[in-house]
């Protein structure tokens, strides 16, 4: 009896086991999620690969679906010299898309008390003619201050070394507005280095290092960066720009207010980050969600960034600087991200997203 009570116990033990592990095994249905997986990863390679033997694409991509990294790659080069190939831990400068990190680092301090969006620029800069007091902080956001745009072109065809100290005395000697504030759109980069001046009086830190503290280290953008000049002083991990016939860009900038450059990857977790509302309050993404009138080609302060009701759709930036062009684009209720970044630039990072997009 007790031989027989051991032997029932033995087999009570191991039953459950045996069907567990039976479990275990793939069945028909996830074997064929893993086939139309593989099948969807060729097709985005297969478009990828022929802009890159076109020459029509030098960069890194990335497409996350529901968590998990679907797609990324690396096309092309890191220098013009095709000395060294592109991989995923490659820096780009982000263009336009840098114009999010001032506008949700003043939603920050708005969250926190520390400023209002109506306040005027004079309440934070000094040393500006009488329209700065006419100039409230959300028609700097929204592009509807009447600044004029920044005269960059002027600037490095006469070979200078543009700085921040150069660009303000620019400002300076603006007389009057292009219109009243809040009356019509034009997008300056004037608009976003004003905000970060703000950011700095508030907070007595540079934006440097007001960024590291506050929007790359708490959301691991640990490859993220802003740069003191461009050509680079150092210029490890960074993808240099250069043109169809790969000849670098030649124009020269001292100015961390606009050099951010990031990977593939920390994009990823911005975008992710922002439509999770954890930066900044679902309030705050609505507030930077808004266009200054309803036009063409008219910007939010996050590019672009539609709702249905009251859920968030697609989050889409493009930015370009000379020959660096990207995009991303976030769809929240489908979990899928679509990130480009390039250091060759064709016009076609918009066209490519799309094509990968409309595989899903």
């Amino acid at each position: 009896m007790k031989y027989l009570l051991s032997s029932i116990i033995l087999i009570s033990f191991f039953l459950p086991l045996k069907k567990y592990q039976i479990d275990l095994k793939p069945n028909k249905i996830q074997i064929q999620q893993k086939r139309d997986t593989e099948k969807l990863r060729e097709k985005i390679d297969s478009i990828l690969t022929s802009k890159y033997e076109k020459g029509k694409l030098n960069g890194n991509v990335l497409v996350v679906h529901k968590g998990n990294e679907l797609f990324k790659k690396s096309y092309g080069f890191a220098d013009a010299d095709k000395n060294q190939k592109l991989n995923e831990n490659f820096r780009f400068n982000i263009g336009s898309i840098y114009k999010e990190f001032p506008a949700v680092a003043i939603m920050q301090l708005k969250e926190k008390g520390a400023l209002t969006l109506h306040d005027k620029l004079s309440k934070y800069v000094r040393d500006l003619p009488n329209w700065s007091d006419n100039i409230s902080i959300i028609e700097l956001l929204q592009y509807s201050s009447g600044l004029p745009k920044v005269n960059w072109g002027g600037h490095f065809s006469n070979g200078e070394m543009v700085t921040d100290q150069i660009i303000f005395n620019d400002l300076k000697a603006i007389e009057t507005l292009e219109f009243s504030p809040g009356t019509d759109y034009l997008y300056s980069n004037y608009n976003p280095i004003l905000l970060i001046k703000i950011v700095e009086e508030i907070t007595q830190q540079n934006f440097t290092e007001y960024a590291q503290e506050n929007l790359f280290n708490p959301y691991s953008l640990n490859s993220s960066k802003i740069s003191d000049q461009f050509p680079y002083k150092d210029k490890t991990l960074m993808a240099i720009p250069f043109d169809e016939n790969y000849e670098i860009d030649n124009y020269k900038i001292s100015m961390p207010t606009v050099l951010f450059s990031s990977t593939v990857q920390d994009m990823y977790k911005w975008f992710k980050h922002l439509d999770s509302f954890d930066i900044i309050s679902k309030e705050s993404v609505k507030i930077l969600s808004k266009e200054a009138k309803i036009g063409h080609n008219i910007q939010a302060p996050l590019g672009r960034f539609d709702w249905n009701d009251d859920l968030a759709i697609e989050h889409l930036h493009h930015g370009s600087s000379g020959n660096y062009e990207c995009v991303v684009r976030r769809f929240k209720q489908k979990d899928l991200t679509i990130v480009i970044l390039t250091n060759q630039k064709h016009g076609n990072v918009n066209e490519i997203s799309q094509e990968i997009f409309e595989l899903f």
